[in-house]
């Protein structure tokens, strides 16, 4: 049973200026840059609030990011992903739907749908969909994760363990 809530994956990197500050200064210049009308930041705060189990939070600054970013497939897909919960997973899945109708060439929407559906129990249509992200997007960190997650998937057919 995958628990809490699924992780996010982006290229997007907090500066090094930042990410060298102690964790509380460091949510605190991320949450300053994100008051400015830049989409990455508020996706880069919205991940921190997201890791820091705040996923309400996080869901404000990723509708925000989306309503600055309408076109970036990226932005878009953790906006979906932000509205994750298991107490009504078909929220996320009804945004991420589309997605991939909108973006079919895009790893991103692939990867963090099969994350979604493998947080949902859903194990073929996770594989089916980490393979796409792997085979679309070949060496982003989105089929990176992807072939960690696939390889830690028991084989189709099989039990762990056996």
């Amino acid at each position: 049973d995958a628990p809490g809530l699924p992780y996010i994956v982006t290229t997007l990197q907090v500066p090094s200026g930042v990410a060298s500050l102690p964790a509380e200064q460091e949510l605190r210049a991320l949450e300053r840059a994100a008051a400015r009308p830049d989409a990455n930041a508020k996706v880069l705060y919205g991940i921190a609030l997201w890791n820091l189990r705040r996923p309400l939070s996080a869901e404000r600054e990723f509708r925000a990011a989306a309503a600055l970013a309408p076109n970036d497939p990226m932005v878009l897909t953790v906006a979906a992903v932000g509205t994750f919960s298991k107490a009504r997973p078909v929220l996320a899945f009804s945004q991420l739907g589309p997605l991939t109708g909108r973006f079919p060439r895009a790893g991103v929407v692939r990867f963090h749908l099969g994350v979604l559906l493998l947080w949902t129990h859903q194990l073929p249509k996770a594989r089916t969909q980490l393979g796409l992200a792997v085979s679309l997007d070949p060496g982003s960190p989105y089929a990176i994760q992807a072939k960690r997650l696939l390889g830690a998937l028991a084989p189709t057919g099989t039990k762990k363990g056996k």
